[in-house]
């Protein structure tokens, strides 16, 4: 075999193994995400937030859900028929803020993950269920400071008006009595579950009444029912 028949068979060995080594670092990706399926890819996706942090925005709300440290644990998928949406059972336990209010939620979140491309993401937000509850809350809250009975009795899980009575509904005409009224809610502590949610609430209330300046603090607990993907107050907002 003569010297240039020797470069030759070389230089075509070489050039099949760069060949093949780049469609190798190409269909890697690909190939890894068949063999592991979207249950692996959506719980390391869940996961790795750990790392990395979240910061969600709410529906109408200025200022962000800022998360300290959050754990997804016993982490279960649902893949769709046709393999292009899934779901995730999740317990989430999260420490954070919203605005000045102290957050703290343990319970279930169900998470519905899409597929694009090929990667699979969450459809909306990585904690819906949290994220209905604490907007519930909040449109709560804004409605108790602005006076606002209309948008109060829309927050009912039953359209009764007179549904909270007793202690529950003297203690909303109380706080609508208040002139120059500011309610603020220095912490929310949530307990999520499939259906329902469970909250106390560490609150404190500046007014005047005709008689007497108001700035009273205390806590109370809320409860909350799930009707599709948002959340109502039952049996009354107080």
């Amino acid at each position: 075999m003569s010297p240039s028949e020797d470069w030759s068979r070389k230089g075509g060995v070489l050039i099949a193994v760069l060949a093949a080594g780049v469609a190798v670092l190409v269909l890697a990706p690909r190939m890894l995400g068949l063999a592991t399926g979207p249950e692996v890819e959506i719980i390391t996706w869940l996961k790795t937030t750990e790392r990395d942090g979240l910061s969600l925005r709410l529906p109408g709300v200025a200022e962000p859900l800022k998360v300290q440290t959050h754990h997804f644990a016993r982490i279960t998928i649902d893949v769709a028929p046709g393999g292009e949406r899934a779901v995730a059972w999740t317990t989430l336990d999260l420490q954070g803020s919203l605005g000045r209010t102290r957050v703290s939620s343990l319970g279930v979140e169900r998470v519905p993950f899409v597929r694009r491309g090929r990667e699979w993401v969450p459809e909306g937000l990585p904690t819906p269920r949290l994220a209905a509850a604490l907007l519930a809350l909040e449109s709560r809250r804004r409605a108790l400071e602005a006076g606002d009975r209309e948008r109060l009795t829309s927050l009912l899980g039953v359209k009764d008006p007179d549904a909270g009575s007793g202690a529950g509904q003297e203690e909303l005409e109380r706080v609508l009595a208040l002139q120059k009224r500011r309610l603020r809610v220095e912490a929310w502590y949530l307990r999520l579950e499939r259906d329902d949610a469970m909250v106390t609430e560490a609150w404190r209330l500046e007014g005047e009444l005709p008689s007497r300046p108001v700035d009273d603090r205390g806590e109370r607990a809320l409860s909350l029912i799930r009707r599709e993907e948002e959340f109502f107050f039952s049996p009354g907002l107080m």
